[in-house]
């Protein structure tokens, strides 16, 4: 339980694309509801599994407890918020292959700053 409510597994997506490497699209599937996906800061999520990470509508962050290789992540938008557990070994692992696709350091060379820009804005 979190705050009293009941945990519940989700089906969870983790999608990267190297044409669009400072971000990572993550597709929840809660069984009985429609999928909803997010487009999350790469770096945001890997520096999450660490240390505290983001601020607003994302944040990650690892779990307190020592031994527990989990993180959370918060996810709120106007209408809902979610909290959802995180295995940090293997996002961490599947994070370190994408790097290995796009180095961080070679993001902004391989970015497609037009076709970013008209995504994030919503056309």
């Amino acid at each position: 339980m979190f705050d009293g409510v009941p945990r519940q597994p989700v089906r969870t997506e983790f999608r990267f694309d190297a044409a669009s490497p400072m971000v990572v699209t993550v597709t929840f599937s809660p069984w009985r509801s429609r999928a909803v996906t997010w487009r999350i800061g790469r770096e945001l999520l890997h520096r999450g599994l660490y240390e505290e990470s983001g601020e607003g509508d994302v944040q990650v962050w690892p779990m307190q407890h020592e031994g527990n290789d989990r993180a959370w992540m918060l996810l709120e938008s106007r209408d809902s918020s979610a909290v959802f557990e995180l295995p940090a070994a293997e996002v961490g692992q599947w994070l370190d292959v994408t790097y290995e696709s796009v180095p961080a350091a070679a993001e902004a060379a391989v970015l497609d700053w037009d076709d970013f820009l008209g995504e994030l804005l919503g056309g």
